[in-house]
């Protein structure tokens, strides 16, 4: 019935200690990085929340208030942050209204835009509008359910789209698809997630104080460059995170802009390594670093200002 001396227990070897605290970190992990992505999808909901259809319905009747010359091109990102009358990009705006009229063929930018004002602010029924106004290079038109609309006019002759130039008064033609192409299909190809990380890296930087914010447009042109060759992980949280890196060090050279609208999408942050510049890199890669080291739900809520 021997069985005493050198037996040795073959059976299968419990976990050890370490083991098992390596299966609790990843479990802890993975349910952060789930929490972190539903909150990231609130936030988006959130941001999403203008009425698609409402502003459609006014855009067509916009549409038929200006007659039968005029082409209106509603933009993906339109409005997706904040409004500026200044125009950042085509992007920021929620429509480019393309004109054909003779009567301004030859005239300035201002003159076109001072006529498209006078247009809106004459025919658009005061029972739904609150105000119609006229920044240097587009219209905004305030409604009572506290809808904006952001209009840019544009001057078409033959092929060509003409819009003001930054100084209001001289023309730039522009190639107003372009960029939203590129971008269309970079998002594509990243699984649909391109967009909204560039919408929360837009929440991000508007958080910031005024001399450390970027143009909507600029944000949107680092990204498109930030996802060149990218074979990461396409979720928001991923290319947000990419995107801020990237963009830590984009920033500080100028980058050309794909619609022709002006030389460069960031001329407001001056010559390479200017002082603007190198300000908005360490504000990005600060960002990039918070979020890096964020190892909870709520620090990633109060870096996104919610806590």
């Amino acid at each position: 019935m021997g069985g005493s001396g050198g037996g040795r227990y073959t059976g299968p070897s419990s976990p050890t200690l370490d083991q098992r605290l390596d299966k609790i970190r990843e479990q802890e992990q993975a349910r952060l990085e789930k929490n972190i992505g539903d909150y990231l999808r609130k936030l988006l909901i959130r941001f999403n929340d203008r009425d698609r259809e409402k502003i459609a319905a006014r855009l067509e009747a916009i549409h038929k208030l200006l007659g039968q010359d005029v082409e209106i091109d509603q933009f993906l990102l339109g409005g997706s942050v904040a409004k500026h009358t200044e125009v950042d990009g085509l992007s920021d705006i929620d429509a480019l209204v393309v004109l054909d009229r003779e009567d301004l063929r030859g005239k300035s930018a201002q003159a076109m835009l001072d006529a498209f004002h006078k247009t809106l602010k004459d025919q658009l029924s005061r029972a739904d509008v609150v105000s119609v106004e006229r920044g240097r290079l587009a219209v905004s038109v305030v409604y009572r359910d506290k809808t904006e609309i952001q209009l840019l006019p544009a001057l078409r002759s033959g092929h060509t789209v003409s819009i003001a130039a930054a100084d209001g008064k001289s023309w730039n033609d522009t190639r107003p698809r372009a960029f939203q192409r590129q971008l269309t299909q970079a998002n594509q190809r990243l699984g649909q997630s391109l967009i909204p990380a560039i919408k929360l890296a837009k929440a991000l930087v508007g958080s910031l104080p005024k001399q450390k914010q970027l143009s909507g447009y600029h944000l949107e042109a680092m990204a498109l460059d930030a996802t060149k060759g990218y074979r990461g992980n396409k979720t928001p949280k991923a290319l947000l995170l990419h995107i801020l890196r990237h963009a830590s060090e984009r920033v500080r050279t100028p980058i050309k802009d794909a619609t022709g609208q002006s030389r460069t999408v960031d001329a407001y942050l001056g010559k390479a390594e200017s002082v603007p510049r190198r300000v908005a890199s360490q504000a990005l890669s600060g960002m990039a670093r918070r979020l890096d080291a964020a190892s909870s739900l709520g620090q990633w809520q109060a870096i996104f200002g919610e806590q």
